[in-house]
């Protein structure tokens, strides 16, 4: 049973699915390998202890639409003072999902800004304007960001849990990233638009909609940059993604009726499943 006593997430779903599915079909030229029908990657950010309730009502909500497997972005020490092994609840809960079929993404370490921005100009003003306070991987040297990978996976790892992909705050993260991952034997880089396969170099665009949670201006502007995925996803686009963040749910409805349309006629797979095929 899940931490809040209800039903358990998604399983019986998740692997009907998973069985009634198999095989794949040809080659688009720089795109994924499809399975037998369009897919969708479900992810949902800031897995973290101060937004266990939130995610457990998103996961609920997904749940009755049927989005399963999903992948889950945890953060190993948000904010730098709440670990995951100090929230039984919350290490329960990822375990329950990854039994049934969802994935672990490692996303940061503190999910914090740690001092001056680097990177490219493009990269500092989305920060800046974005994520002042979240560029966590795009103020590290490659040092510390080595640092907080290798702190990331013992966090995991003393939780019994493990990821084999990245996905930097924000998705920002300078290039030297790719090169840090791939050492440390992880098999895939998300960023915003795309999932790297770091063992073959393959690249697959991942065209998106999504929830930030932030609520304003910004989530606006984010509704309106996802309408390319979005009508893609009613199309026969080989793959979209779908992201939710677990902070205010009132940002979730227009996304999840997105994704609730999307769903008629893709499946959800996770970034493992769909670099397999």
């Amino acid at each position: 049973m899940p931490p809040d006593g209800g039903p358990e997430v998604g399983c019986d779903r998740g692997r009907q699915h998973d069985q009634s599915n198999t095989g794949c079909v040809g080659d688009r030229p720089g795109l994924a390998n499809v399975l037998p029908v369009p897919s969708v990657v479900v992810s949902l950010h800031d897995c973290a202890p101060p937004h266990l309730d939130g995610l457990r009502a998103l996961l609920r909500a997904l749940d009755g639409i049927g989005a399963f497997p999903r992948v889950l972005k945890v953060v190993p020490n948000y904010a730098g003072s709440r670990p995951l092994r100090a929230s039984p609840e919350l290490v329960q809960l990822l375990h329950v999902e990854v039994a049934a079929g969802s994935e672990l993404v490692l996303h940061g370490y503190t999910h914090r800004t740690a001092g001056p921005l680097s990177g490219g100009l493009a990269a500092r003003v989305r920060a800046r304007w974005f994520a002042p306070q979240d560029a966590e991987f795009l103020s590290l040297s490659p040092e510390e960001a080595d640092s907080r990978l290798r702190a990331g996976l013992e966090e995991l790892a003393a939780c019994g849990l493990k990821a084999a992909g990245f996905c930097a705050p924000a998705w920002l993260a300078p290039p030297c990233t790719a090169d840090l991952l791939r050492r440390l034997g992880f098999r895939y880089h998300v960023t915003m638009g795309s999932v790297h396969d770091l063992a073959t170099g393959r690249r697959v665009p991942t065209p998106w909609f999504g929830a930030v949670g932030a609520g304003g201006v910004h989530e606006l502007l984010v509704h309106l940059g996802g309408f390319a995925g979005a009508w893609l996803s009613r199309t026969g686009y080989p793959v979209v993604k779908a992201f939710f963040h677990p902070q205010r749910p009132e940002t979730w409805g227009p996304q999840l009726a997105r994704l609730r349309r999307a769903l008629r006629g893709r499946r959800c797979v996770t970034y493992g499943r769909l670099l397999d095929a």
